[in-house]
């Protein structure tokens, strides 16, 4: 008789105690992946195997063979564009995968949240995910599932990073092969809705150019038996009018209904889109010249376009010697920390910050804050308390924050942008509702509740930490905290 099994629990031990189960990330149709802790170092990493529903079917054998063919399939793959298996194991009946932990979020969900992105932006994650495909090919597989949902950007770097090789088989190219007709409507080609059909790196082709037409319109183009039925795709340009007639056409071009009318290869189809880089580049520079003319938000959004352009280029020695500046500053927070006199464990902070929890990191600030306050049982502070938070537990937290955030949250973040609105040491009702509106607390003239906020790394500048909107005492409580930020030189 078969065994019942389940999804792990938090704090289930695998492999004798190396592996420690945090929390469940994401669930699928057949799999489910969790936060774990590596021990003894106490690493975030992500485990993958098959969920309990799967677990449970009378053909669990033949998912087991299909999630152990994706696991090392996954582990041959050595790119920095493809997720990073460390480990393959089998804990008692079930087979898993050990991966490499990405603090950020979905493609999906950034262009969603960013209400669209810039052309050279979208172009340039495609690009990177585009050279993780040709390496995917040139070891003998295709991915077959390439959508925005399966690619990640880490929060750290903003790289793009290709995840999820559930439905990945190896291939001949042009070939008659029988695979499974598994798919995701709206990116999958036509070949993909038959059970054995010629199959290639056009494959991919075609699911990589609708994952950039999802990214630069926000719409989902017509699922391609629905295009053989007769309904046309709207061309991207049409939801779009920013869309260049280069990319345009290069989408259009990818999502062929026909195999053989598509660019055959990754590499081909990606030269399509860069045919007039120089126009391209030359419409950028003029839209650079003109910054100072565009609205904050459309600053902000062509500030991280030219920032992601340029990741893909060597380091500048200026960069390298920044980067070695802020490692360097990383571990004399930990320094700091350990250090501490006043007997205030930062550790649980510091992991949330480290794997992108901002919520809960969020929450955890609370706790210390009114722990330090002698406060936590009132649950809040008036003026008094705030005065009298220690300098030296705020500057950990803080550090803490803008280390964890890349310099988007903390404390000395969120003073600076309340001084530069005209924020005095004297409560100023307008400022205070400029300053909400400016990191996203009120939204058209509303207060957003604490469910409501943005706990991600692409919230407004100054967004967090918030620390509940019943925390605080007082409605003047953060110019209260900036005097004291300026009091601490903070």
């Amino acid at each position: 008789m078969k065994t019942i099994m389940s999804n792990w629990k938090p704090g289930t031990k695998l492999q004798s105690g190396r592996y420690e189960i945090n929390k469940v990330l994401g669930y699928g149709g057949s799999g489910i992946t969790y936060r774990a802790k590596e021990h003894p170092k106490g690493h975030p990493v992500a485990i993958k195997t098959l969920n309990a529903i799967i677990q449970n079917q009378p053909d669990f054998s033949k998912h087991q063979e299909r999630f152990i063919q994706e696991a090392f399939c996954l582990a041959k793959c050595n790119h920095p564009h493809v997720i990073k298996v460390y480990n393959v194991c089998q804990e008692e009946q079930l087979w898993c995968m050990v991966m490499d932990y990405i603090a950020g979020g979905t493609l999906r969900q950034y262009v969603n949240y960013k209400n669209g992105i810039a052309e050279e932006e979208a172009l340039n994650y495609i690009q990177q995910i585009g050279s993780a495909l040709t390496y995917i090919h040139e070891q003998g597989f295709i991915h077959r599932d390439i959508k925005p949902g399966n690619i990640m950007l880490r929060k750290r770097d903003m790289r793009a990073i290709l995840i999820d090789f559930g439905l990945a088989r190896e291939f001949v190219q042009d070939k008659i092969q029988t695979h499974t007709n598994s798919r995701t409507e709206s990116f999958a080609p036509l070949e993909q809705y038959e059970l054995t059909a010629k199959r290639g790196a056009y494959t991919d082709v075609y699911a990589l150019a609708a994952t950039l037409y999802y990214i630069l319109t926000l719409q989902l183009p017509f699922p391609a038996p629905f295009r053989q039925q007769g309904a046309n795709l709207i061309p991207p340009k049409n939801h779009n009018s920013d869309i260049s007639d280069t990319v345009n056409f290069a989408i259009l071009q990818g999502m062929e209904l026909r195999p053989e009318k598509r660019p055959q290869s990754i590499q081909e189809w990606l030269k399509l889109l860069t045919q007039n880089k120089a126009t391209i580049s030359k419409k950028r520079n003029l839209r650079n010249s003109r910054q100072v003319m565009l609205n904050p938000s459309r600053r902000e959004q062509l500030a991280t376009a030219t920032l992601s352009q340029s990741s893909l280029q060597e380091p500048k020695k200026e960069t390298v010697i920044k980067l070695k500046e802020q490692t360097k500053t990383a571990q004399n927070i930990s320094k700091i920390v350990s250090i501490s006199d006043s007997k205030i464990d930062y550790r649980k902070l510091q992991e949330f910050l480290t794997i992108g929890n901002l919520k809960e990191a969020d929450q955890e600030t609370a706790k210390i804050i009114l722990k330090i306050s002698n406060r936590e049982k009132a649950g809040w502070l008036d003026t008094h308390h705030v005065e009298n938070l220690p300098c030296h537990e705020l500057k950990i937290i803080n550090q803490l924050w803008y280390e964890g955030s890349n310099g988007r949250f903390g404390f000395s973040v969120q003073k600076n942008l309340y001084q530069n609105l005209g924020g005095k040491q004297e409560y100023d009702a307008k400022i205070w509702r400029e300053f909400a509106e400016k990191v996203g607390w009120r939204q058209n003239k509303n207060w957003l509740s604490y469910k409501n906020l943005n706990f991600n790394l692409w919230a407004p500048q100054g967004h967090l930490p918030m620390l509940g909107m019943k925390f605080w005492g007082f409605t003047g409580w953060l110019t209260v905290l900036i005097n004291q930020l300026n009091s601490c030189q903070i």
